[in-house]
């Protein structure tokens, strides 16, 4: 059954089911969001506008798109594992996806689109794909000039290139006999210099194999590339090789081609690499440099997205390298012929140059993995313009080869990097930092001048403007990077006590003078012209500063603020149930540790009796009639407190007390619990003083008040609601207890 539709509206996520087929007379509009799922077979012999999300084609038995009228697809999706085919010419914008079955040309011009818009693909392949397709390549409006390109499919030549762009200096070319070789391939095998691996066409019939790159110069732009052939697919090996000759800057570099008619991702798990570095390079047209990229840093515009028909560059770093890719290195990303550089390390340091209109960008980055030598990995050589009038900057590692992007262990110990500045036209160029300054506050980042000795503080400017000429050749200039000093605390042993420590040194090889202040900016000391770290000793607990002065002048004088801690505070601390007892009858005395911060405890009874040792104390039975003092010593580790009370015993049946020794009540509080206002009785009648401490359970003194003999009044309302410990300290005696403020 065949249905006839003049003007049919797909709107969002409304899905035509036609069983046999669907045939379009007249004019069909697929609104955007919407998909359309056809079970037979297709047939535009009107007009079509599509602008949904994807048409399937879900049949059970194989279907054909067909149709005296082209129809452009946005995006097509093959789940018929019967197969799709096609039995007219048609295009499409957007994402082939071949979930199941194959997708058959049957011998139909089926192109991939490209414009300034985006350009068509083929996402990874789960079926297959047979026939040719017409891929296009839009190069968008700039210069003429060189271009890196490939093919992404294999069945062509130089040939199929030379409708879209002119072509010369070599046979079968648009101009063999021009002097102008417009269209080169690169040999690794070239001895020498990586420059000189560019070899020219045999003729326009040299073959334009997938996986291979090639440098052509293109003009006018704006431009549309296009090939047709079967779609390389599935796996794909590269050609590689290394030939010891140049060095290890030079040797193993090879120009190839993006093989898939789809952007890829270089960092994907679908690359095997072996002997291969990890930087990828990629020609920026704009900016007439090379453009790299390594584990997610980029300069000049590099990327780890590479772009259909792109070509690019790796480096093999030993013999038999091998390189290979599967369909799970595409990505959907629709990525332009060149793209933008992606977001930088946060711990690093990007120097540009310009000058002459144009510019260069180098990297230093610092991580714990790296190193000063070339990390094949994380580094990436530096390619240099073939444009002689873009200057061009670089960093050198520890056996001096020119970088682009350099990764260094972290910044500690000072590191002195040379850095290559090369012009193709004397005069006056100018090395900015980024406007960000990202590196860590305490390092130190001077450049040197080694021509005119002029340093630059890179932390506190962004740029320095020098004149140079186009015959240099060796680095013009030195990077000190360092941390800019090194400090180091010893607490308070214990608290309260003031035998804590600060240590500083400078980076580098010195002298360096130090100069130390209290947070309040009081100067405590000064040391001058040493060589080595200097110390502050005998501090209580606080903050500290200390300024560092490289009399160097690599940096600029660094101020560190030190904190200087203690423990917290050992506080002794028990009540008992009584503080007299009858010997006669056996009372037993019963102690409650109240003992803050310790962490072993020593119980002394004043009677001749064993020491506890316990946290918490059995009951003691004194023998005897007497006056006994309690002690008890809280430690933790060598800091150490101790509080005692005087236990009266006596004998009920005896008429008095021993010799010299009489009752006296111990002072005490109340009401407790109370609600701020206490009541201290001290039951003395002389006029001896003291003082009473009152603390919080973590050992934090919150109230302190000087005491009297006979009745005092302490006034606490300041104080939150909670379980404090108190303290009375009077002469040689010391007692402490719980007190509650509800």
């Amino acid at each position: 059954m065949k249905k006839s539709f003049t003007y049919l509206f797909f709107f969002c996520y409304f899905f035509s089911l036609a069983q046999k087929q669907l045939s379009n007379f007249g004019n069909l509009k697929i609104f955007p969001t919407a998909s359309v799922a056809l079970f037979g077979n297709f047939m535009n012999n009107g007009s079509i506008t599509d602008l949904g999300d994807v048409t399937y084609f879900s049949g059970s038995s194989a279907q054909q798109i067909s149709g005296s009228s082209l129809t452009i697809f946005n995006n097509i999706t093959i789940n018929n594992s019967a197969g799709v085919s096609l039995s007219a010419n048609e295009k499409i914008k957007g994402t082939l996806s071949i979930n199941a079955g194959t997708f058959s040309t049957n011998g139909y011009t089926f192109t991939f689109i490209s414009d300034a818009n985006g350009t068509a693909r083929i996402a990874p392949i789960q079926g297959d794909i047979s026939g040719n397709i017409t891929m296009q390549r839009y190069l968008g409006p700039g210069a003429n000039g060189w271009r890196f390109i490939a093919s992404p499919v294999s069945g062509v030549t130089i040939n199929d290139w030379q409708d879209n762009f002119i072509t010369s200096g070599f046979p079968g070319s648009n101009y063999p006999t021009f002097p102008f070789v417009s269209v080169y391939s690169y040999s690794e095998s070239v001895s020498g210099s990586s420059g000189n691996g560019f070899v020219a066409p045999a003729s326009a019939n040299d073959a334009l194999t997938p996986g291979k790159g090639f440098m052509a110069y293109i003009g006018p732009l704006p431009v549309t590339i296009d090939v047709s052939g079967p779609p390389a697919k599935f796996a794909q090996t590269f050609s590689l090789s290394y030939t010891s000759s140049g060095g290890a800057a030079n040797d193993g570099f090879v120009l190839l081609g993006n093989p898939y008619a789809s952007t890829i991702d270089w960092s994907a798990t679908g690359w095997t690499r072996n002997n291969v570095n990890n930087a990828v390079y990629i020609w920026n047209p704009v900016l007439q440099q090379y453009a790299s990229w390594v584990a997610g840093t980029a300069v000049n515009g590099g990327s780890n997205l590479i772009a259909s028909s792109q070509a690019f560059w790796v480096q093999a770093n030993a013999g038999s390298p091998v390189l290979t890719c599967n369909e799970s290195v595409k990505v959907a990303t629709n990525a332009t012929f060149l793209k933008a550089a992606s977001s930088q390390n946060i711990q690093a340091l990007n120097l540009k140059i310009t000058g002459n209109n144009y510019s260069d960008e180098t990297i230093l980055l610092f991580n714990a993995n790296a190193h000063k030598s070339f990390d094949a990995d994380l580094d990436a050589r530096k390619m240099y313009s073939s444009n002689p009038s873009v200057p061009a900057i670089a960093t050198q590692d520890s056996s001096l080869n020119d970088l682009s992007i350099n990764n260094l262990p972290n910044i500690g110990a000072s590191l002195h990097i040379p850095v290559k500045v090369k012009v193709g036209l004397s005069g006056i160029y100018k090395i900015q930092r980024d406007s960000i300054y990202n590196l860590d506050p305490n390092s130190c980042v001077v450049l040197e001048d080694l021509l005119t000795g002029i340093r630059t503080n890179f932390a506190t400017n962004d740029s320095y403007t020098f004149f140079i000429a186009d015959t240099t050749q060796a680095p013009r200039f030195l990077l000190h990077v360092s941390g800019r000093g090194q400090t180091q605390s010893m607490q308070v042993s214990c608290a309260h006590l003031q035998n804590g420590k600060v240590i500083a040194k400078g980076e580098g090889a010195g002298p360096w003078s130090y100069n130390w202040y209290t947070n309040n900016n009081v100067l405590i000391k000064q040391t001058a012209f040493q060589f080595y770290a200097d110390t502050l000793s005998q501090l209580a607990a606080g903050i500290y500063k200390v300024a560092i002065n490289d009399q160097n002048g690599y940096c600029a004088l660094f101020t560190s603020t030190i904190a200087v801690i203690e423990p917290p505070p050992v506080l002794a601390a028990f009540i008992t149930n009584k503080d007299s007892l009858n010997a006669g009858i056996g009372e037993a005395l019963v102690m409650t540790n109240l003992s803050q911060n310790a962490q072993n405890y020593i119980w002394r009874f004043g009677d001749g009796s064993a020491n506890e040792i316990s946290q918490q104390p059995q009951p003691h039975v004194y023998a005897l009639n007497g006056v006994y003092l309690l002690r008890l010593v809280a430690g933790a580790n060598t800091c150490k407190d101790s509080v005692f009370k005087k236990i009266i015993v006596y004998n009920q049946n005896t008429i008095g007390l021993p010799e010299n020794q009489s009752i006296s009540a111990a002072p005490f509080i109340y009401p407790n619990p109370g609600k701020g206002l206490f009541y201290l009785n001290m039951n003395t009648k002389d006029n001896c003083t003291g003082e009473i401490y009152v603390y919080d359970l973590s050992g934090l003194l919150v109230f302190k008040s000087k005491i009297e003999g006979g009745l005092n009044t302490i006034k606490m309302d300041s104080l939150v609601k909670g379980i404090y410990i108190y303290r009375i300290e009077n002469g040689n005696s010391k007692l402490s207890g719980k007190l509650i403020v509800e």
